[in-house]
């Protein structure tokens, strides 16, 4: 859990964590020069919360590979995700059946810019996706060695450059390894944060950033990577509500 000077933020996500099933320990980021309050209280959430203090404040910091995490299965989340038990449950299983993807919750795709040419980030509610991004995601502990040691140093710049676009070098990463699209789980496509300031999200500059990431990303691959997928593992238990002004995605006649 990567976290930046959002103190309640993050004492409330870890809170949500007590008891949930499977849970080795958490392991948190902290990316900002400035050190936690000294009256910060961690709290007690069934298992231990080992704290890394980051040398610089760098997205890349998400995926090194730490020596505290033992485990192969590594959920990256948001510190202002939130998420039901039930559904970390749900994608945990999934993901033990295809430990070589990116399995998680929020879906995205990129698509060719047909006017003026070259790719573009997309995240509106779509029926196909190409990404799933890492703020709510499951990959196996192997791909933070690849993202560290392996993938060209030029996309960690990028990340930098922009503080942005961690995610999606992730999924470039992951499918250049495995030539697989990622696994989506659930209906859930954004998260909703209540009471938490203006994400940088919200700004066009994030998107124009992430625009320019695909395209970048791509000419550092020589290729797109990236696959398209129409696929999503629901539970049967879960029951999916779509409003009525979006697509839906399958329909019999």
């Amino acid at each position: 859990m990567l976290t930046y000077e959002r103190e309640a933020v993050l004492m409330d996500s870890l809170q949500r964590l007590r008891g949930l099933p499977y849970l080795n320990k958490v392991v948190v980021v902290w990316n900002s020069e400035r050190p936690p309050s000294s009256d910060l209280r961690w709290p007690e959430i069934g298992v231990p919360i080992n704290v890394i203090k980051a040398k610089k404040n760098s997205l890349n910091n998400r995926f090194l590979p730490y020596d505290v995490v033992e485990t192969e299965a590594v959920l990256s989340v948001d510190d202002d995700a939130h998420l039901r038990h039930d559904e970390i449950v749900f994608g945990f299983r999934v993901w033990r059946e295809a430990r070589d993807r990116i399995v998680g919750f929020p879906g995205r795709y990129h698509a060719w810019d047909t006017l003026n040419g070259g790719w573009l980030y997309n995240s509106n509610y779509s029926c196909e996706l190409s990404m799933v991004l890492t703020g709510a995601a499951f990959f196996h502990k192997y791909y933070t060695y690849l993202y560290s040691h392996s993938m060209p140093q030029s996309i960690r710049d990028k990340v930098d450059e922009y503080m942005n676009c961690e995610d999606i070098a992730m999924n470039f990463l992951v499918s250049h390894v495995t030539r697989k699209p990622p696994l989506k789980v659930t209906s859930r496509w954004t998260f909703r944060c209540p009471g938490c300031p203006v994400s940088l999200s919200e700004e066009d500059s994030h998107f124009q950033e992430r625009h320019r990431c695909i395209e970048h990303f791509s000419q550092v691959y020589g290729y797109m990577p990236l696959l398209n997928t129409q696929f999503r593992a629901d539970s049967v238990l879960f029951k999916t509500r779509i409003p009525h002004d979006k697509q839906k995605c399958f329909k019999f006649i």
